[in-house]
């Protein structure tokens, strides 16, 4: 069922044959590391120290990537359970437009039932809030962990160039 100009997305095309499917996210990748100017591979060599060095460097960079992985993913959870909120809102707002056609007080069974969905409405917004602020502090976190991380790369990187010269 298609209107001149409403363009529905895949899940409400889709809907109606029996395949829901989850919308594409087409967000640009976010760019949390700023250590491009780290020099994470440097050439090997027969110090030990040195070596020492550039282990401790390509290790803080792997923890690096770790916790940016974490924060993506914690980006698409967050997402994907917002998309499941807000399926359910979808689902009982369609069921309270059902009843608009009884008018209140006219039959306490179709009260009582308007008055569950609404409850229920309400939860879900209660829900996104909760995951809102829970993704919010998840990745909070994940963020702090990842400054500590970049400080210490760039310790390392100091340290190295203090004690073999270098630009």
């Amino acid at each position: 069922m298609n209107h001149p100009g409403i363009k529905l997305d895949e899940y409400y095309q889709n809907q109606f044959k029996g395949n829901y499917t989850t919308p594409p996210v087409d967000k640009k990748e976010i760019s949390y590391l700023p250590i491009s100017s780290i020099d994470l591979y440097p050439s090997n060599s027969n110090d030990p120290l040195n070596n020492f060095f550039q282990a401790k460097r390509v290790n803080l960079a792997r923890s690096v990537e770790d916790i940016t992985g974490l924060i993506k993913q914690r980006e698409k959870i967050k997402e994907q359970n917002l998309y499941k909120i807000t399926l359910g809102e979808c689902e009982i707002k369609s069921k309270l437009l059902n009843l608009e056609n009884w008018y209140l007080g006219v039959d306490p069974v179709i009260d009582k039932r308007r008055a569950i969905f609404e409850k229920e409405l309400l939860d879900f917004g209660k829900q996104k809030r909760i995951e809102e602020s829970a993704a919010w502090k998840d990745i909070l976190s994940l963020k702090n962990d990842l400054r500590g991380v970049i400080q210490d790369l760039y310790k390392e990187q100091t340290k190295q160039k203090l004690l073999y010269g270098g630009p």
